[in-house]
C-alpha cells in the first residue's frame, strides 16, 4: 500500500476548495460575459506599472505578491448584478479575486490604472496584515492619494478618520501592530473618482 503521510485532512479540503473555487469561476463565466484576465498579460497590454504598488509595498516593509484571479465583467449592470456594488465602485477585491466593471468603461473615466492598484493593495494588505475595514480603506486611499472631496460615504469616513488618527511618519509603526493575522479578506470596493493625486 502507498505511503499516505501526504494526505493529511487539511491539504485534502484546501485541494477540494481550489477545485470548488475554479468550477464556480467556470460556471460564472459561461453565464455571465466574465473574463478571467491574467495580470501579467493585462499590465503589459494596457501599459499598466507597478511601480506605485512596489513603493507603497517597500514603505509598508510587505513583499509583492501578485497571486490574484483577477475577472471583467462584460457590462456595469451585470458587475452591480453580481457584486450588490452601486455604479459608482468600479472593482471589489474578495479572498483573492478581483472583480471589475468593464475595462473599457474604467478607461473610459480615466480611472483603470488607480482601480487594478486600489484592489491589488487590499490583496497584498490581507496578505500582510488583519486591520479595520476602516483602517485598511483608509491607509491604501491615503497612499495611493484620492482626495476626500472626491470620495463619499464610507470611503470618505475611512480616509477621514485615518487622516485625523495617523501622521504620515507614524504609518509603518502604526500598521506593524496589525502584521501577520488573520484578515477579512473583503472590501467594500473602489469608488470610481475622476482624479487622484500622485502616491507617497
Amino acid at each position: 500500500m502507498g505511503d499516505t503521510r501526504f494526505f493529511q485532512p487539511g491539504l485534502i479540503r484546501c485541494i477540494t476548495k481550489v477545485l470548488m473555487v475554479i468550477q464556480i469561476l467556470m460556471c460564472l463565466t459561461s453565464a455571465y460575459g466574465l473574463r478571467l484576465r491574467n495580470l501579467s498579460d493585462l499590465f503589459s497590454a494596457y501599459g499598466l506599472s507597478v511601480d506605485r504598488i512596489e513603493k507603497i509595498a517597500n514603505f509598508l516593509h510587505i513583499d509583492i505578491d501578485l497571486d490574484v484571479v483577477l475577472i471583467e465583467c462584460d457590462t456595469i449592470y451585470e458587475f452591480h448584478q453580481m457584486t450588490g456594488k452601486p455604479y459608482h465602485i468600479g472593482a471589489i477585491y474578495v479572498d483573492g479575486v478581483i472583480l471589475t466593471q468593464p475595462f473599457s468603461i474604467l478607461r473610459q473615466k480615466g480611472v483603470f490604472q488607480s482601480t487594478i492598484e486600489h484592489e491589488l493593495l487590499h490583496h497584498l494588505i490581507n496578505r500582510n496584515f488583519s486591520m479595520p475595514n476602516w483602517l485598511e480603506e483608509g491607509l491604501i486611499l491615503y497612499l495611493t492619494g484620492t482626495k476626500i472631496e472626491d470620495l463619499k460615504g464610507p470611503h470618505k469616513d475611512a480616509l477621514s478618520r485615518f487622516m485625523r488618527e495617523v501622521s504620515y511618519e507614524d504609518i509603518p509603526n502604526y500598521v506593524a501592530r496589525y502584521r501577520n493575522s488573520n484578515c477579512s479578506n473583503h472590501d467594500t470596493g473602489f469608488q470610481l473618482s475622476s482624479e487622484t493625486r500622485s502616491g507617497p
